[in-house]
Parts: structure tokens; C-alpha cells; sequence
């Protein structure tokens, strides 16, 4: 991908969302080409897309985030990703994420595995929690209970050997199913948000709930992963902090 392109990102014009960041053309011609191909692959699918919403009411259901990471796209930064998950009779079957400047396709299928491109994934156990590498996601501070989420992220971070919060949820989750991050937590987000990276860290050897230990589904609003002995630890500090 071209620099320029970021530099006409960069004065494309936004569109505010209510208290939740903005979007741009990009996200609606992102969009727009995942339906209309995706149409084609599973005729009569439902969809659950950022930009548009929900529509149709087939069991098959396409949930599609035309460009996670939208303010460091506008803003070049090349952490962001397209993220497209499929879910039958709402349990997810099949997730896929691809980071276009890197070119890598992170993908899985129910019981098939993790992949990045033709390679197998696998989560990471560090040998102690202390020795772990985090990633975080923050809401928007218009979203529900931000202050409380600052509290879980005090009560963490310091157990860990350190953090980073890049800015995109999706490619966040597939980098910790294919072992760049060891764990990750965050709140506030939607289900296009984590729907693929759910699946590919199950895929991958990991375990996602909740920060109550529930089944992540499209109505969560946190998500906790990583491999079983470091989400095991998370979510020990996460719930002593209440949920």
C-alpha cells in the first residue's frame, strides 16, 4: 500500500459518530464492496455491518467491520484491518481479518484451526503472567462505565511485563491468537469489532469470555483472551475488580 495513500486518507472528509469517533469514505466503499461480494458467496445471507446495520434474516449472518482502526487509518498510522466473521444460527463458523499494509490474511473455521496466510497460529504462554505482553482496548469516554474499565487497567497492567494499546480491536485479537500478544482485555466495543477475533483465538488454542466468564456472543460488551493460563490470570485481576 502506497504512502500517498494514507496522505489522501488523511483529508478525506469524517463523519462524527455520536460520541463514538467518526468514519469516512473509506469505511462506507469498504463496506458497500464486502455486501455486494459477499452476496454472491452465500445468497440470502443476512448481514450485521458497521456502517449499515442489520439486514435480512437468513441463518447465515455476515458481520463485517469495513475498517477497524479508522482514526489511525485517517491519521496513517498502518494499524488497521478489514474484519468479516459468518455465523450460523448465531454461532460463529468462520472469522477473517486482513491487515492490507502487511498483506496478511488471519482467518479460521470451526474446528478447522487458526491460520495467517498458509500458516498454522497458535496462542502464547509465557512462563509467568509477569513476563506477558498485553494488548488493551479503550472505549470512547462517551461510552458506558470508562472509569471503571481505567480501574481494570490499573489493577492489570502492573502484573504484567507490559502493555500496548494500538487502536484496532480486531487486528488486536488476531495478533494475540497468532502470539505477538500474549493476552488482551477491553470493553465498550461491538460485536463487528471482535466477532472474527473471538473464533481465531478459540481456533488458536486460547480461551474469550467476558469479564463475567460468559460466552463471548453479539451482545457482549467485554472481551477477555489469551492463552488459558494468562486469561486465567487476567480475568482473576480483571474480576477482582468487579464487572
Amino acid at each position: 500500500m502506497q504512502l500517498s495513500y494514507f496522505t489522501e486518507a488523511r483529508s478525506l472528509d469524517r463523519q462524527e459518530k455520536d460520541g463514538a469517533g467518526f468514519f469516512t469514505q473509506v469505511d462506507i466503499e469498504s463496506e458497500q464492496f464486502l455486501i455486494k461480494n459477499l452476496s454472491t458467496v452465500i445468497p440470502g445471507a443476512a448481514f450485521f455491518a458497521e456502517e449499515s446495520g442489520v439486514t435480512g434474516n437468513g441463518d447465515y449472518r455476515w458481520v463485517i467491520d469495513p475498517l477497524d482502526g479508522t482514526i489511525n487509518f485517517a491519521h496513517g498510522l498502518p494499524h488497521f484491518c478489514v474484519s468479516v466473521a459468518l455465523t450460523y444460527k448465531d454461532e460463529l463458523i468462520f472469522g477473517m481479518i486482513y491487515q492490507p499494509v502487511l498483506d496478511e490474511l488471519f482467518w479460521a473455521q470451526k474446528g478447522k484451526g487458526a491460520w495467517l496466510n498458509g500458516d498454522r497460529i497458535s496462542v502464547t504462554e509465557p512462563e509467568q503472567f509477569d513476563k506477558s505482553l498485553l494488548v488493551i482496548g479503550l472505549p470512547y469516554e462517551a461510552k458506558r462505565d470508562y472509569k471503571a474499565y481505567l480501574q481494570k487497567i490499573i489493577a492489570v497492567v502492573p502484573k504484567a511485563y507490559t502493555f500496548r494499546y494500538l487502536g484496532a480491536a480486531a487486528l488486536d485479537l488476531a495478533y494475540v491468537a497468532c502470539g505477538r500478544f500474549d493476552g488482551i482485555f477491553f470493553a465498550g466495543l461491538e460485536w463487528w469489532d471482535f466477532a472474527a477475533g473471538d473464533l481465531l483465538i478459540s481456533e488458536a488454542g486460547g480461551r474469550v469470555t467476558d469479564f463475567r466468564g460468559n460466552a463471548i456472543h453479539s451482545g457482549s460488551e467485554s472481551l477477555v483472551a489469551g492463552g488459558k493460563q494468562v486469561y486465567s490470570r487476567l480475568f482473576e485481576l480483571i474480576e477482582s475488580e468487579g464487572s
